[in-house]
């Protein structure tokens, strides 16, 4: 999508996001047995979101055609950075595949956004990372070289990411643990899913749901390269590895009552009619009726492309 069509809806579209958000939160919140936790927030996204926002971007953007496909995985990947403790690469991933038509060589052009998001459940608008935590926030504020150490296959393989300091790519994602609040604490706001710059201290930088929508801008998130075997940037590497655990995987979250199911299960993967032939994962090689119980971050996935450029 061009960054003048969102513009020019955002009005409209990130208000729409923030609701299907604080609905996802209000599902959970009725659905789990138990008081939700972290893991049951992140299946809603990868889960109960993904409707809503299919038929979100279809209204705010019809002359697009759109997929958007949802993983959700509970054992996250951990790495070694050499410390006490390892950490996590994150909770979850939200992929922008932007597809558009190169008219002078008669191709398809792939831009690709990532947001790598690490979540935790606040009462505050803040919260103080603690110090059994650390080791977490190290690796999202310098970017050691980390060894896959809890990755399935990735098993033993390093990555090296640079430049070795913040970046928009990956942050924390502050929950109000209170549907009621409506977003709303004390009369300051507070959204019902807020992203935070790594820190000692973590504030509510943006909405989740405008950190999406300038992530559909390519105005935040990191970007990755397509070409999966051919690239030697580390950011790209880390996503692609993330994106080729998920594509066979099986999901389910009993705490909400969520029983396992396949990824390519209808329920998780909403498209227009010519977007549901392919979607990025189908182009990843080697892993086609492979079934995979191996750890992974969960994964939205939007795709978008121009209706009047492609006829399949």
């Amino acid at each position: 999508m061009t960054t003048y069509d969102i513009n020019k809806n955002q009005y409209i579209l990130e208000p729409l996001i923030d609701k299907a958000l604080l609905d996802s939160v209000t599902w959970v919140t009725k659905k789990c047995k138990n008081s939700p936790q972290e893991p049951d927030y992140v299946a809603a996204l990868s889960i109960k979101f993904l409707k809503d926002l299919f038929n979100i971007l279809v209204a705010v953007f019809p002359e697009y055609e759109f997929s958007v496909l949802g993983v959700y995985c509970h054992q996250k990947p951990i790495v070694d950075i050499k410390l006490n403790k390892k950490p996590e690469l994150g909770d979850i991933l939200f992929v922008y595949a932007d597809r558009r038509e190169d008219r002078r060589k008669n191709r398809e052009v792939i831009l690709l956004n990532s947001l790598l998001l690490q979540a935790k459940v606040s009462k505050y608008s803040w919260m103080r990372v603690s110090d059994s935590e650390q080791h977490q926030l190290e690796l999202y504020k310098n970017w050691p070289e980390f060894t896959y150490y809890r990755a399935g296959y990735l098993n033993g393989k390093k990555r090296n990411i640079f430049p070795k300091s913040i970046n928009d790519g990956a942050q924390y994602l502050l929950i109000d643990e209170n549907p009621v609040t409506n977003g709303i604490y004390a009369g300051r706001e507070m959204f019902p899913m807020g992203c935070a710059i790594p820190d000692d201290t973590l504030y509510i930088n943006n909405s989740l749901s405008r950190e999406l929508v300038n992530m559909l801008k390519f105005k935040s998130g990191r970007t990755f390269d397509k070409e999966l075997y051919k690239t030697d940037d580390g950011w790209s590497k880390m996503i692609w590895d993330l994106l080729k655990i998920v594509n066979s995987k099986y999901s389910k979250r009993r705490n909400a009552g969520m029983e396992s199911f396949h990824r390519k299960n209808e329920c998780v993967h909403y498209y227009t009619e010519n977007m549901g032939n392919r979607t990025l994962l189908d182009g990843i090689e080697g892993n086609e009726g492979v079934i995979s119980y191996e750890e992974g971050v969960s994964v939205v996935l939007v795709e978008s492309r121009l209706k009047t450029q492609w006829h399949d």
